[in-house]
């Protein structure tokens, strides 16, 4: 990929992103973006989040392999203030956002 596409996709990408988490009930987790019209579900918010990422890369056309550049899609804020209410260790991102998904409002991508 040229230099200028990859420009052009990372200014394209946005840097946040609403979302509304709601609680599958099969198990697991869904959610959608506010600003653009993608969605995802996960068995782990792990997982969600994962699947969410590479859906706004599509959304984008942009191509997966770009993720590990240019950064995942994480509630970024809402697990620096889990981070502070724990001790962090060995936490993994599901048993960091454990208790109420649906606070999670924003994604921020990540590198």
């Amino acid at each position: 990929m040229n230099k200028e596409r990859k420009l052009l996709l990372r200014a394209l990408l946005p840097e946040k992103l609403s979302i509304e988490l709601h609680k599958a009930e099969e198990g697991g987790y869904w959610a959608k973006t506010i600003e653009i019209s993608c969605s995802a579900q996960g068995e782990t918010l792990s997982e969600l989040f994962d699947v969410l990422t590479k859906a706004v890369y599509a959304y984008f056309d942009a191509p997966e392999e770009l993720i590990s550049e240019f950064g995942s899609y994480l509630p970024v804020e809402t697990v620096r203030a889990r981070f502070k209410e724990q001790k962090p260790s060995r936490y993994t991102l599901d048993d960091i956002l454990r208790g109420n998904p649906e606070n999670i409002k924003d994604l921020q991508r990540i590198s």
